[in-house]
């Protein structure tokens, strides 16, 4: 592997560990139920994301411990 490839890797992996996916299993208050990565965590929404449990949604998880659910895809 050349260094343009080894570069455009790690720039890939790093991006993509600020998105994850996962699926709506419910609501709690304002917060969405969402199963991610072999968990479940209560996370706030976008107001213009309206929850329904079985959705699979992206969430933006720039932000360690500030993770935020975007909505689904249309």
């Amino acid at each position: 592997m050349n260094i343009a490839e080894a570069v455009a890797r790690v720039v890939d992996d790093a991006l993509t560990a600020r998105r994850k996916v996962g699926t709506v299993t419910g609501m709690s208050g304002n917060r969405v139920i969402v199963s991610v990565q072999g968990g479940s965590l209560e996370l706030p929404r976008l107001t213009s994301y309206t929850p329904t449990a079985g959705d699979v949604v992206h969430i933006d998880a720039t932000v360690p411990g500030a993770w935020l659910v975007l909505g689904k895809t249309a």
